[in-house]
């Protein structure tokens, strides 16, 4: 069985080659050196961390500058901070956990405490929808069209009947981004601090980490040399986030009115302000560290929701769900893109980049990888795993290998 595994994993099922990783861990980067060469992503990166200390780590390709315009040709390297997309809601998930850690924050309280009725599920009224249920997807909201408010409107002009769900709040998985929003608008009400602020504060320094969402916090020289998120259209980068302009700005990179200024946003007025959906920017050993401190909570990778087909408790995209934490994303041994391993931690997709940060608990692992984007159209997914790609199961491959799986 073991064979057959390393087989699946260093051939690809023939999508980049018939097996075209090495055999050899020392030289593994080969391959991501020719993910990044073949053309179809702009840059590749992995770390792969065990027992705390780092086993493998290479990345390849340009950062930026590959746009029409866009300047001299920046090096990607595993330090590179980038929008890394919802595994941003680790961060937000943990903020909620060290607050209520504290004393700070009730986890079951409804959320009508802080939005009344407009909270409340219009077809149930009499159930409450605990804050916790925000970071399970289990609360019966579901994403409207457009689920960021741009300074200074405030969050309550999103809400509409529209974003709930047909069935009761509670047991039902639906992943919902505009719930993290919401988490962070809960979290700012509580402390009085921006949300920025509080997760810097309680999570990402502690985690040791430069990081920060939508650039918050984040040092002048690492943000110039951060990455720029692309897809290849007619055979030209484009670019989707992150661009020279956003890259060379001073302090926070919100939306807003022309005309406003942060200095005078109203704390607890709209979460969505800084992204906490997918906002996060940090680079790779900054992931491992976050992905450990999440996995090693008490509460937070406790499964809360797990799919049961007998019922039809939740929507799983496919099987890219399967087990849902207070935050974390759970894959079990049995249904992991790494096979035979539990994994606890989560994937992102947007603008062109793909990643993921996960703790392998019975290997005390991390792994994190990333791509910057892609060419045309969403790749084709992986025989491997929903959750993997013809992209990121190379990276994948990797981590196994790093691993000696």
């Amino acid at each position: 069985m073991q064979a057959t595994r390393r087989a699946l994993l260093t051939c690809g099922l023939g999508l980049l080659g018939a097996c075209a990783l090495p055999n050899r861990v020392d030289d593994t980067k080969g391959s991501i050196d020719a993910l990044v060469a073949s053309g179809p992503v702009p840059a590749a990166g992995l770390v792969v961390r065990r027992g705390g200390k780092t086993v493998f780590a290479h990345a390849a390709g340009h950062a930026g500058g590959l746009e029409s315009g866009g300047g001299p040709l920046r090096p990607f390297g595993v330090d590179t901070r980038m929008r890394v997309a919802s595994v941003s809601k680790l961060g937000v998930a943990m903020t909620a956990h060290r607050l209520a850690d504290a004393g700070l924050l009730d986890l079951d309280a409804p959320l009508s405490d802080w939005f009344g009725d407009a909270l409340t599920h219009p077809d149930y009224p009499e159930t409450d929808v605990p804050v916790r249920s925000l970071m399970s997807h289990t609360s019966g909201l579901r994403d409207p069209d457009i689920y960021w408010m741009p300074a200074p409107g405030r969050i309550e002009d999103l809400f509409s009947p529209w974003m709930w769900q047909p069935g009761r709040p509670g047991g039902y998985f639906l992943y919902c981004n505009f719930g993290f929003g919401i988490l962070a608008t809960v979290l700012e009400r509580v402390t009085g601090e921006r949300f920025d602020l509080v997760a810097q504060r309680l999570v990402l320094d502690p985690a040791g980490m430069q990081a920060g969402y939508n650039w918050s916090g984040v040092p002048a020289e690492a943000r110039r040399t951060g990455a720029t998120l692309y897809v290849k259209q007619d055979e030209a980068w484009q670019v989707l986030a992150d661009g020279p302009d956003k890259l060379s700005g001073d302090g926070p990179a919100i939306l807003a009115e022309p005309e406003f200024r942060l200095e005078d946003y109203e704390v607890g007025s709209n979460g969505t302000l800084f992204s906490p959906q997918g906002g996060l920017r940090a680079n790779l050993p900054d992931l491992c560290s976050l992905v450990r401190m999440a996995a090693q909570h008490p509460r937070a990778p406790q499964p809360a929701w797990v799919f049961d087909p007998a019922n039809g408790n939740g929507d799983t995209d496919f099987g890219y769900f399967s087990v849902y934490g207070e935050g974390p994303q759970i894959h079990p041994a049995t249904d992991s893109p790494v096979p035979g391993v539990r994994l606890i931690g989560h994937h992102g997709e947007a603008y062109g980049l793909y990643s993921g940060a996960w703790h392998a608990p019975d290997l005390d692992a991390e792994i994190a990888y990333a791509v910057t984007g892609t060419s045309g159209d969403e790749p084709p997914r992986s025989p491997l795993h929903r959750t993997a790609n013809l992209y990121t199961e190379p990276l994948l491959a990797q981590a196994a290998m790093s691993l000696r799986l």
